[in-house]
């Protein structure tokens, strides 16, 4: 089974010429401060790398499952980054775990689908726009175009209540997506769960890592 998903993931990563999934979005730079210490979150201010993007890449603004990737420099093991990807989906505790498309950016929550494990409980990461946010439209031409962007992260329960954790502030845009990847990129004592959702997202994102390299080395 692990063995088609990652074949699958890397054949279509080298047909797109980017990532499987989310193939473009919108590089923006800014500031994650943490307000509370549910999770490994840096102790001060750090600056950030986010991008917005579309699942399966619908043009211009049709809805599509909008993703909200950031990188937290510093924050993973031995030094390395944390990377968060988030997607648009419900906040309940079965919507939570389903991908929803969204037709706004700055509507609805974002969720990373599975939970973490940390210690002895499962904690999920959520993001939901600043409730003055005026609504943006799910296109990448107006995710480009609209300058400052307010998200409140917050951690779920496996009671279902949402807890604010973390601000994230994003007021540039421009420059570099890095190749986030949350199995690779995350702070030392917490893992994804269940373990077979884990081996199945490890060869996912294997596979995709994988085509992308494939049509890198291409001359």
């Amino acid at each position: 089974m692990t063995g088609f998903v990652s074949a699958g993931f890397r054949g279509l990563a080298a047909l797109r010429r980017a990532p499987a999934f989310h193939p473009v979005g919108v590089v923006l730079r800014g500031e994650l401060r943490a307000i509370a210490d549910d999770l490994p979150w840096p102790a001060a201010p750090v600056p950030v790398v986010a991008r917005l993007s579309k699942g399966a890449g619908t043009p211009g603004r049709l809805p599509d499952a909008l993703g909200l990737a950031v990188r937290i420099p510093g924050a993973g093991r031995d030094g390395g980054p944390w990377d968060i990807l988030l997607t648009t989906a419900g906040s309940g505790h079965l919507g939570r775990m389903l991908p929803r498309p969204a037709a706004a950016w700055t509507r609805g929550a974002y969720s990373s689908l599975a939970p973490y494990r940390r210690a002895d409980r499962l904690v999920w990461l959520g993001a939901w726009a600043a409730a003055s946010a005026p609504r943006i439209e799910a296109s990448l031409d107006a995710a480009r175009a609209a300058g400052k962007w307010e998200f409140v992260i917050r951690t779920g329960r496996e009671d279902g209540r949402w807890c604010d954790s973390a601000l994230l502030t994003l007021t540039g845009t421009g420059g570099d997506a890095p190749a986030f990847d949350p199995m690779l990129n995350r702070p030392p004592g917490l893992e994804f769960a269940p373990d077979w959702l884990v081996r199945l997202r490890e060869r996912a994102y294997a596979g995709s890592r994988a085509g992308r390299v494939r049509v890198a080395a291409k001359p």
